[in-house]
Protein backbone atom coordinates (compact mmCIF):
# COMPACT_ATOMS: atom_id res chain seq x y z
CA UNK A 1 0.00 0.00 0.00
CA UNK A 2 1.34 3.42 -0.93
CA UNK A 3 1.63 6.10 1.71
CA UNK A 4 0.59 9.52 0.50
CA UNK A 5 2.92 12.31 1.55
CA UNK A 6 1.72 15.72 2.66
CA UNK A 7 3.36 17.56 -0.22
CA UNK A 8 3.87 16.53 -3.83
CA UNK A 9 7.40 15.90 -5.14
CA UNK A 10 9.38 18.99 -6.06
CA UNK A 11 8.97 18.58 -9.82
CA UNK A 12 5.21 18.18 -9.42
CA UNK A 13 4.67 21.26 -7.26
CA UNK A 14 6.89 23.39 -9.49
CA UNK A 15 5.10 22.06 -12.57
CA UNK A 16 1.74 22.91 -11.05
CA UNK A 17 2.91 26.41 -10.16
CA UNK A 18 4.17 26.88 -13.72
CA UNK A 19 0.73 25.81 -14.98
CA UNK A 20 -0.86 28.46 -12.76
CA UNK A 21 1.50 31.08 -14.16
CA UNK A 22 0.75 29.88 -17.70
CA UNK A 23 -2.96 30.41 -17.02
CA UNK A 24 -2.02 34.00 -16.17
CA UNK A 25 -0.29 34.42 -19.54
CA UNK A 26 3.31 33.51 -18.65
CA UNK A 27 4.71 30.57 -20.56
CA UNK A 28 7.98 28.66 -20.75
CA UNK A 29 11.05 30.55 -19.63
CA UNK A 30 8.99 33.61 -18.67
CA UNK A 31 6.98 31.55 -16.17
CA UNK A 32 10.12 29.97 -14.73
CA UNK A 33 11.82 33.37 -14.46
CA UNK A 34 8.75 34.78 -12.69
CA UNK A 35 8.71 31.88 -10.23
CA UNK A 36 12.43 32.30 -9.55
CA UNK A 37 12.00 36.06 -9.06
CA UNK A 38 9.04 35.59 -6.67
CA UNK A 39 11.05 33.13 -4.60
CA UNK A 40 14.10 35.40 -4.52
CA UNK A 41 12.03 38.48 -3.55
CA UNK A 42 10.47 36.57 -0.66
CA UNK A 43 13.69 34.86 0.43
CA UNK A 44 12.15 31.42 -0.09
CA UNK A 45 13.32 28.30 -1.88
CA UNK A 46 11.65 27.91 -5.29
CA UNK A 47 9.85 24.75 -4.15
CA UNK A 48 8.28 26.57 -1.18
CA UNK A 49 7.22 29.52 -3.31
CA UNK A 50 5.70 27.13 -5.85
CA UNK A 51 3.83 25.34 -3.06
CA UNK A 52 2.39 28.66 -1.87
CA UNK A 53 1.19 29.47 -5.38
CA UNK A 54 -0.51 26.08 -5.70
CA UNK A 55 -2.03 26.40 -2.21
CA UNK A 56 -3.42 29.84 -3.06
CA UNK A 57 -5.13 28.47 -6.15
CA UNK A 58 -6.50 25.54 -4.15
CA UNK A 59 -7.86 27.96 -1.56
CA UNK A 60 -5.53 26.76 1.17
CA UNK A 61 -2.99 28.72 3.15
CA UNK A 62 0.45 27.41 3.83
Amino acid sequence: MLVRSESPPTADVIGLALEVLAAQGLRGEAARAALDAMARERGLPVKRCAALIVAAVDGRTG
